[in-house]
């Protein structure tokens, strides 16, 4: 008991001189910035093993904002890493979830000023319920995936409205095929299908790693992970084939400066992209945009 209140008044002395010297908004600081690193990693640590007793018995000594900082923090850790909550801190987030935070800001969104919660920590509680919820829902369509029996069209559907949330378990499913698997799926996906974008396709090919699965998905229409496709090769292909699937990417209109530029950043580390951009700007219909990259490049 002596222990835990010696903590508590350390917690309170720490977040009062804190209190005194206010410093960023706190849904953008760093994780340990409103509340003490000690405390915070002890309160993590605890729910992390699926122990809620010891941040339960000091949150009722704490202040008010104190205390909803300590959850929120704590619950960010959580989340940022994709933690699932096992039963007993399942049962602890319901609680949570329902609870209505005291400390409020007022904050403009979309040109109106709204009241919001500073602390946010029961939607946190009630998104990692849900990772809980997604973890069973992959492990499903694993077993489906892998048995032959996953019914695409009930869920690649235009007029599916949870489709983004079993889009993203489909894919945490994909993370755990080998490569081989991967390129089995492929060829067993019906065609007709909906996707709302290249999330899926590009996570599958690069499961299954090929060049040609590769190439392929930098033919559809460019979005964000179209881009991030590039980034990728650029940081975990070799040079050589990094180089020859930028060059592919860049036959792409929509994707041509995106592959320009990280054909440069290649070049830091694989002297032929180097070269490549350097050949473009002399003697290339693309001369401008080579001298664009050579140019931000200069610049970071």
């Amino acid at each position: 008991m002596m222990k835990r209140l010696l903590l508590v008044f350390g917690l309170i002395f720490q977040l009062s001189a804190q209190a005194e010297h206010p410093g960023p908004n706190p849904q953008s600081a760093p994780l340990n910035q409103q509340v003490p690193l000690m405390i915070l990693q002890r309160s993590v640590d605890s729910l992390m093993q699926d122990k809620t007793e010891w941040l339960q018995g000091l949150l009722p000594y704490l202040r008010t904002e104190d205390r909803e900082a300590l959850l929120f923090r704590s619950l960010r850790y959580l989340q940022q890493n994709n933690y699932i909550p096992k039963q007993h801190l399942q049962s602890w987030l319901a609680e949570l979830a329902l609870e209505r935070p005291r400390i409020l800001e007022a904050a403009v969104i979309d040109g109106y000023e709204v009241i919001r919660p500073t602390y946010d920590y029961p939607a946190l509680a009630r998104s990692l319920i849900l990772n809980q919820v997604s973890a069973e829902r992959s492990q499903l369509y694993l077993s489906q995936l892998l048995r032959d029996e996953f019914q695409w069209p009930l869920i690649f559907r235009r007029n599916n409205p949870l489709l983004l949330g079993q889009q993203l378990d489909v894919i945490r499913a994909f993370s755990r095929l080998s490569s081989e698997q991967s390129a089995y799926i492929q060829q067993q996906m019906p065609q007709g299908l909906y996707f709302p974008d290249n999330h899926l396709r590009v996570s599958l090919a690069m499961g299954i790693g090929s060049d040609q699965a590769l190439d392929a998905v930098l033919r559809l229409p460019m979005d964000q992970y179209s881009v991030s496709l590039l980034e990728w090769a650029r940081e975990n292909l070799t040079g050589e084939r990094a180089l020859r699937l930028l060059k592919t990417a860049a036959e792409n209109p929509e994707l041509l400066y995106f592959a320009y530029s990280a054909i440069a950043r290649l070049g830091r580390s694989y002297p032929p992209a180097a070269q490549f951009i350097l050949a473009q700007f002399r003697d290339s219909e693309h001369r401008e945009l080579a001298a664009m990259v050579m140019i931000e490049m200069q610049s970071r």
